[in-house]
């Protein structure tokens, strides 16, 4: 499925992008600096190579969580190369060391599961991709204080949407949130905001 949309993948996400790089935002009502950190609760998932992945795993790296789903026509797919985007101007900034992940929360698991490896390939090998129990979904999705519903009509449902917070969340090495990214993530700024944030705070290599 994913090798034959893969030309619409690629044109929708360099269409968006052009979209966005077009719209003028404040930067500070772009980013939100948490006045006091917000500690992530025990989770238990799985990334995309079906390897556990835990709150011991979300420590000791920044990262950028973003809940989405892989059969998104478009918030999520702009929004990952977007961050992508904001990683590479990060690089001109600080060591590769320092610049976060992207962790991919993907809230619908009967769909993504199955896929989820190849869909991120789409965008970066490196991205982490996660999912798992609804439970234990529901747990992450708490602890940053998000949102997201399978819009089913009925149990049998195949063809539905999936509503979902739509900002970023920024984690320390901790393992606590302690910033939002709302859109359009704005590379260039983006990446001189989470510049700013992580020099500003202990980093325990």
């Amino acid at each position: 499925m994913f090798r034959t949309a893969k030309g619409y993948f690629v044109a929708l996400v360099i269409a968006a992008q052009c979209l966005v790089a077009s719209q003028v935002h404040s930067a500070i009502e772009d980013y939100v600096t948490l006045k006091k950190s917000a500690g992530v609760s025990p989770f238990e998932l799985r990334d995309q190579d079906n390897q556990a992945f835990n709150l011991d795993d979300l420590k000791n790296h920044w990262s950028l969580i973003f809940i989405g789903f892989t059969t998104c026509p478009d918030v999520c797919p702009v929004t990952l190369a977007n961050l992508e985007a904001v990683r590479a101007e990060m690089g001109l900034r600080m060591s590769p060391g320092r610049i976060p992940r992207i962790v991919f929360l993907a809230v619908d698991p009967d769909r993504d599961t199955p896929v989820l490896k190849e869909y991120l390939a789409y965008f970066h090998p490196q991205y982490i991709g996660l999912s798992g129990k609804v439970e234990q979904i529901d747990s992450l999705i708490k602890s940053l204080d998000a949102f997201y519903r399978l819009d089913k009509k009925y149990p049998e449902h195949r063809d539905y949407d999936v509503l979902h917070s739509a900002f970023v969340a920024v984690t320390n090495p901790e393992g606590e949130m302690v910033a939002k990214l709302n859109p359009p993530f704005h590379p260039h700024k983006t990446a001189e905001y989470l510049t700013h944030l992580i020099r500003g705070v202990k980093f325990d290599d």
